[in-house]
């Protein structure tokens, strides 16, 4: 009896030892908060300025670079990629002609009602080429680009959702076919404007569920990794840290984006050089009167 009194004690000393040993010490991650910088200073961009802005840091990225010299580089339509057209191959044509679907206030008629469609713009070694959208992806390799634009953004998960209402999948179900094998590499160009928290992938389970759905309700493709907002466009021309600030505003500034730019002060006045170029872009759909009428 005393022996197997003994063993107990023994046991609960273990335990109890055991439960009071001290974690393994874990890696210390710097915060955002703990980052010492010798500058920093606030932009401001309404949602055009931001979609220049995403446009002209595609143009000087390195990787769009080498696919505008030895391959082959598409641009589906968007409002964003209107601005991306007009940058990688001088499109001058009337705003919204390069659009398919768009999101407008309900009470206002379709600004893109009764104009002549665009098809998407391929460019074979940066030069505009009479091939079809599906002939120009089949032809992609591995490094070949395809713009296709979203319509939210999780950042923080690098999630972009595109809004679906053609039953086949339309134009980014297309492109999946082969970027999603290797073939060819899907960038999604998209404003901070859209951001959202929500994880894409849950709100798409929904969104694709056999649930009845009424007219205009649409469905979602999620992809993640390979978005390109105003952040990514701005460390294209600047070493620099940028961090969102504000959301919105008024007088023009409704759907735009506030950010903090950190680094030295020689980088970040080189952000801000560019930010100044692009200042008072004017909104893609030019009114008179945003009033009800």
């Amino acid at each position: 009896m005393k022996t197997i009194n003994y063993i107990l004690v023994i046991a609960m000393l273990l335990s109890f030892s055991s439960c009071m040993q001290q974690p393994k010490e874990e890696k210390q991650v710097e915060t955002t908060s703990q980052k010492s910088y010798e500058y920093m200073a606030t932009v401001r961009l309404t949602v055009s300025e931001s979609k220049r802005l995403i446009a002209k840091g595609i143009a000087a990225n390195k990787d769009v670079k080498d696919r505008l010299e030895n391959g082959i580089v598409i641009i589906t339509l968007g409002t964003t990629n209107t601005y991306l057209a007009e940058e990688l191959a001088g499109l001058s044509a009337p705003r919204g002609s390069f659009v398919t679907g768009r999101i407008f206030p309900s009470w206002k008629e379709d600004f893109a009602k009764g104009m002549k469609r665009q098809s998407e713009i391929v460019l074979l070694k940066g030069k505009p080429v009479d091939i079809s959208y599906a002939d120009a992806l089949n032809r992609m390799n591995a490094k070949d680009i395809v713009f296709k634009g979203a319509n939210m953004v999780n950042y923080a998960k690098r999630q972009a959702a595109v809004c679906v209402g053609a039953p086949d999948g339309g134009t980014v179900a297309k492109l999946r076919k082969y970027t999603d094998s290797g073939k060819g590499r899907w960038m999604v160009p998209v404003g901070l404007e859209k951001e959202t928290t929500q994880d894409l992938f849950e709100i798409q389970k929904l969104t694709n569920s056999d649930t009845q759905r009424g007219k205009g309700t649409v469905r979602l493709n999620v992809t993640q990794g390979n978005i390109y907002t105003e952040i990514e466009a701005l460390k294209e021309f600047a070493d620099v840290d940028i961090h969102v600030t504000a959301k919105g505003g008024v007088d023009g500034a409704e759907g735009g984006v506030s950010l903090l730019i950190c680094g030295t002060k020689a980088e970040v006045e080189k952000a801000e050089s560019i930010v100044k170029q692009l200042q008072g872009e004017p909104a893609f759909v030019e009114s008179t009167s945003d009033s009800k009428k």
